[in-house]
């Protein structure tokens, strides 16, 4: 048996974990499978989601809910049916500013700042209140607070032998996020603290993955000293400036080829296939949990050729070529066709279904990395350096994944 089938194997067992497939055929509770391994989510963030709650009407309702939210961020409607980005992106670029004018400091955790831009940014596009909140002191303390607080406690809940944080102990987690999202510093009722409505609901799925895919994506061009780190960073760049426009998207600023040939795309894609936003993927049939290794599979041969740990954007120029030109051509159907292809390679970073990533939707998680990794590049630039070189792997060797790995890693400003 070669190498090759059997990572066509693998990956195909993999994507039927993912789509609820037992023994090759359907399970009857799709829902019920997905919720029951995250009941932790429920104990220790309060979570009533798609992800945690069984009911099939509350999951498309929760969906819909954060599809709608993403459009309405980039203005996706009737009258206007591709995305217009010009406003996150300002505001992305103001939330760098205004993290660098609070710290005052030539020593910056990369981990903060970067947690400190994606929960910024989060909030604003999830709650109609939290661009408007009062900034003070205070509030950046608030957003470092929970940024820290968020990972904290998700880290505290996967070890071993020790008790779980529960939901309800977290009062000052409560009270940071009411003073954040909301105009007024008190509200009738108990929230945040009871589980519905629970701000976390959507903003731990919007931003607790996300920066961890950013801070990599950011480190693999800036500073893990590849040949064409520089054609990467320009590239990202130079899409940040055609997002001032509201009609980049129309422009196709995303999949437009640069000299080198690689496109923005291409580098949001590499990033996602070594660090997938979710690692690994749980369902429960029949009371026996599977585990679907979306790593695993994505750090293959199939699509990583003879270097698959390298973070290398140019291999995707090759990756189902020809479906891909289709795509980029518009062919009807194309775009699907491409999807289907990358998935039997084991390509699939979000997993089964996610509004991030549906048609609707436009490629609003990809954009949004693309759009984060872009402000750290432009704005960064070669100013800050590492404050210790041998704080990461050697090339070769794929940065880490645990969450508490470059949470102390710092910039320090020439």
């Amino acid at each position: 048996m070669s190498g090759s089938y059997q990572q066509l194997q693998d990956a195909k067992a993999c994507a039927d974990i993912i789509k609820f497939q037992q023994n090759g055929k359907p399970y009857p509770d799709f829902q019920a499978a997905r919720v029951g391994p995250n009941q932790r989510l429920v104990e220790v963030f309060g979570i009533d989601n798609a992800f945690t709650n069984p009911d099939q009407k509350a999951k498309s309702a929760f969906s819909k809910r954060m599809g709608q939210l993403m459009m309405t961020a980039t203005k996706i409607g009737k009258d206007n049916e591709e995305s217009d980005w010009s406003d996150l992106r300002n505001r992305a670029i103001f939330y760098f500013d205004d993290y660098l004018l609070e710290i005052k400091k030539d020593t910056i955790n990369l981990a903060e700042l970067t947690q400190f831009i994606t929960l910024e940014l989060s909030l604003f596009y999830l709650f109609s209140d939290a661009g408007k909140a009062k900034r003070s002191t205070n509030r950046f303390k608030d957003i470092i607070y929970i940024g820290h607080c968020i990972n904290q406690i998700w880290k505290d809940s996967k070890k071993a032998n020790t008790a779980r944080p529960k939901w309800e102990d977290q009062i000052e987690l409560h009270d940071a996020l009411r003073r954040v999202i909301t105009l007024e510093l008190s509200m009738p009722g108990a929230f945040p603290e009871i589980l519905d409505p629970n701000p976390l609901n959507v903003l731990l799925p919007a931003y607790e993955t996300m920066w961890r895919v950013v801070i990599r994506g950011f480190l693999e061009i800036r500073y893990r000293k590849a040949a064409d780190n520089l054609s990467w960073c320009k590239i990202m760049t130079d899409y940040l400036e055609k997002l001032e426009s509201p009609i980049s998207t129309q422009n196709d600023a995303f999949h437009n080829a640069t000299e080198s040939g690689v496109r923005p795309i291409d580098v949001v894609k590499e990033t996602l296939r070594l660090y997938p936003p979710t690692r690994r993927v749980h369902r429960e049939f029949d009371g026996q949990t599977c585990r679907a290794d979306i790593e695993a599979c994505q750090r293959s041969e199939l699509l990583g050729g003879n270097d698959p740990l390298v973070f290398r954007p140019e291999r995707w120029q090759d990756i189902c070529a020809v479906e891909r030109q289709r795509a980029f051509d518009k062919a009807k159907g194309a775009e699907k066709s491409l999807k289907r292809s990358e998935e039997e390679l084991g390509y699939m970073p979000f997993a089964y279904w996610c509004a991030a990533d549906h048609e609707e939707t436009k490629e609003f998680g990809m954009k949004m990395i693309a759009l984060l990794v872009a402000v750290l590049c432009e704005k960064l630039g070669n100013e800050w350096e590492l404050e210790n070189d041998e704080s990461l792997p050697k090339q070769g060797t794929p940065l880490g994944t645990d969450r508490g790995a470059y949470e102390d890693l710092k910039l320090k400003k020439l």
